[in-house]
């Protein structure tokens, strides 16, 4: 799946905003400043210190790092549940993890998902190691692994402080248990419990904190903030958060649903909505107060959302955010399909596992915690496939530990005992494999398959493809105007038009009326865009160009007058593309409205002032509305930046002449004549300034 079209690191997805920033730093720029991380910094640095190896190109070996570093998560899975549970549950465990297609899809993906089965086996197997040996220096590993994990997984956060005050109680209690001895010795056996105790939880909370501090350190030092890992919280809490929230990743208005858009925008959002400049923190805390403002003002609903979150948590169903599984298992023939493992089988079996298949022994529920502790630290804010995976990596040892006692009792005739568990796992297996209709995109993949297939010229593929992506669509309108969209951006208006009639019979929306209206204008029929453009225009659609493209219409249907009344009714945005002002200019100097084009060149020349088409236009508006002094020292300037533009030394010499400077006129056409030879109107007018002269 290496070359597989719709994983390649562009169009605007997270994935490519990994790589970017990845290559940034194995290119020199380290430190990434002047912000605070917005996304979780271990991933761009793992990624980065390959690519500074084998070169900025190198992605192949990325993936292969990340499939080692997955196959060595299934011998850490082997050695944690050998350890809690025995060798047997330990092949069956390992043999679970080996073949969850979640963990070898991920492994090709270049996303922080990829080593987070790898990193969650490691801390919790050396959290076994730790509880089982008592081991002080083994503690402040795993401490630092957590820490580790954190840099890539911000919600593990939860647990490492869970498991710190863990260890603290673990140290309780064991005084309460000496506490039965003479009294002597359980003063000493106490104080030495409570030492030992003490001193695995320092050593816990020192290595976490180790972990971590480099990248706070790096936020302070870039931002003057003192940012734990990243900035990004706030506007998470409040996706998963809001009255509009169901669990699930939606965007949020305004701000653009991919990473990079999201860490320019949100800054907008919050910044606009109050009224001044902020800090990273400051925007993070903006959206978490909106968050925290609705959920006090609807804590019913908020509750009922967030048991609702929980239930997503645990269900099988598969929650894309950028990438399908069930597309690439099941469309795009690949070994995904043999790899049947997956949240449906170890939820239901690793939960029951984990409560029945307990070993003796002390420590096991600070390691079997994580699962409760990490799935509630996602549904505190929205749930996605890929933030879901690290706990499948403990649940595989125990749905291993519980398939292993099922083998243990059948072999010695006592099924009866495991009646209960078996009951409770068959109830959780029905309950997590509930289907709640829930979008596992693959229809998005598929319409996106369409799309690149169009977009890399492979038209018969992409008929297939597009034909596949229409069966079973939730929304076959929009399926078809994404895919004319495609074929309008690559320049073929009239598979462009099939495809928008198509969608336009399906759902009547501005949005398909607007761009069925652009496909026709661009194949020549002006008559039949106009009644789609006027329509996408009176419901406000894209307001800008859809009352240009209006204008531009109208004027080719010989409608002048209503096009010019467009045109003036036309506003563009102060901070838009200057070549949108210059359209409108160009297009208003066709229709004869000399002042109507000066208004729109001059935001044009305000926006990019080195412009020689905007001065040259600029000079001819001015000259037309009767300014020709404007217009003169316009178009002096538009012949600075270009020397080379015979219109503009034309156009030049004609106001010169109506400025009565007839030897400079001549010199301006005589310089056009030069730049282009065969310019008649160069030509015709140096004759009328020489018949002009004779008389």
């Amino acid at each position: 799946m290496h070359d597989h079209p719709l994983l390649r690191p562009v169009g605007g997805l997270d994935t490519e905003y990994y790589v970017t920033l990845a290559r940034q730093v194995a290119g020199g720029d380290v430190l990434l400043g002047p912000q605070p991380y917005f996304v979780s910094p271990l991933y761009i640095y793992f990624t980065a210190a390959i690519l500074a190896m084998a070169g900025p190109d190198s992605l192949l070996v990325v993936r292969i790092a990340q499939i080692a570093l997955g196959t060595a998560a299934v011998w850490l899975v082997w050695d944690m549940a050998r350890q809690w549970f025995g060798r047997r549950a330990a092949w069956i465990a390992s043999t679970l993890a080996a073949v969850t297609g979640l963990f070898t899809f991920y492994e090709i993906l270049l996303l922080q998902a990829a080593i987070d089965p790898f990193l969650t086996a490691l801390h919790l197997n050396l959290l076994t190691r730790a509880v089982r040996s008592d081991r002080v220096s083994v503690f402040a590993l795993t401490g630092l692994a957590i820490g580790m994990h954190a840099l890539n997984r911000p919600n593990i956060l939860p647990y490492g402080m869970v498991l710190v005050a863990a260890v603290v109680a673990r140290s309780w209690w064991d005084t309460q248990a000496i506490g039965t001895a003479p009294a002597g010795a359980a003063s000493t056996d106490r104080l030495l419990a409570t030492r030992r105790a003490t001193m695995q939880a320092s050593a816990l909370a020192l290595g976490l904190t180790l972990g971590i501090v480099p990248v706070t350190s790096r936020n302070y030092a870039v931002s003057g903030e003192a940012i734990l890992i990243t900035s990004h919280g706030g506007l998470n809490f409040y996706i998963g958060n809001n009255p509009e929230a169901d669990g699930t990743y939606h965007g949020v208005p305004g701000i653009t649903p991919a990473i990079a858009g999201q860490a320019r925008d949100a800054r907008r959002v919050a910044e606009r909505s109050l009224g001044r400049a902020l800090t990273a923190r400051e925007v993070s805390d903006y959206f978490y107060a909106r968050a925290w403002t609705w959920i006090r003002e609807n804590p019913a609903r908020a509750a009922r959302l967030l048991a609702k979150k929980v239930a997503l948590v645990c269900n099988a169903a598969f929650l894309p955010l950028n990438f399908s599984y069930a597309y690439y298992s099941r469309d795009a023939g690949t070994l995904l399909a043999a790899l049947m493992v997956g949240p449906w089988l170890l939820i239901p079996l690793g939960t029951i596992g984990l409560m029945t298949a307990r070993p003796a022994g002390a420590g096991y529920w600070t390691w079997a915690a994580f699962v409760p502790i990490y799935g509630l630290s996602v549904a505190a804010f929205f749930v996605a496939a890929r933030y879901r995976t690290p706990i499948l990596v403990p649940l595989c040892a125990a749905a291993g530990a519980l398939i292993d006692r099922v083998f243990t009792a059948i072999r010695q005739h006592d099924v009866g005992r495991l009646t209960k568990p078996l009951v409770a796992a068959a109830a959780l297996f029905v309950f997590v494999n509930w289907n709640w209709g829930l979008d596992d995109g693959r229809a998005e993949e598929r319409t996106a398959m369409a799309v690149r297939l169009i977009e890399d010229g492979r038209s018969d593929e992409a008929r297939g493809a597009i034909a596949l992506a229409a069966e079973h669509h939730p929304a076959p309108s929009l399926l078809r105007y994404r895919v004319g969209r495609a074929y309008q951006d690559r320049g073929a208006p009239d598979e462009a038009i099939l495809q928008f009639d198509r969608a336009l019979a399906l759902e009547d929306r501005a949005e398909i009326r607007f761009s069925l209206g652009e496909a026709l204008l661009d194949s020549g029929r002006a008559a039949d865009a106009v009644p789609h453009l006027r329509a996408a225009y009176a419901r406000g659609v894209s307001a800008e160009v859809a009352g240009f493209d209006l204008a531009r219409a109208l004027m080719m249907t010989r409608k002048a007058g209503e096009a010019a009344r467009v045109l003036e009714r036309l506003s563009i945005a102060a901070d838009a593309d200057p070549r949108r002002f210059l359209a409108a200019g160009d297009l208003a100097l066709q229709l004869n409205r000399p002042e109507l084009a000066v208004r729109f060149l001059r935001g044009s020349v305000r926006r990019d002032p080195r412009s020689p088409a905007a001065r040259e236009k600029l000079g001819l508006a001015l000259g037309l509305a009767g300014d020709r002094t404007g217009g003169i020292s316009e178009l002096e300037h538009a012949t600075r930046l270009d020397p080379t533009s015979a219109t503009a030394h034309l156009n030049l010499a004609v106001l010169y002449a109506q400025e009565g400077r007839f030897a400079e006129a001549r010199a301006e056409a005589t310089r056009a004549l030069a730049i282009a030879p065969n310019y008649v109107r160069a030509r015709d007018f140096l004759r009328t300034l020489e018949r002009s002269a004779k008389k």
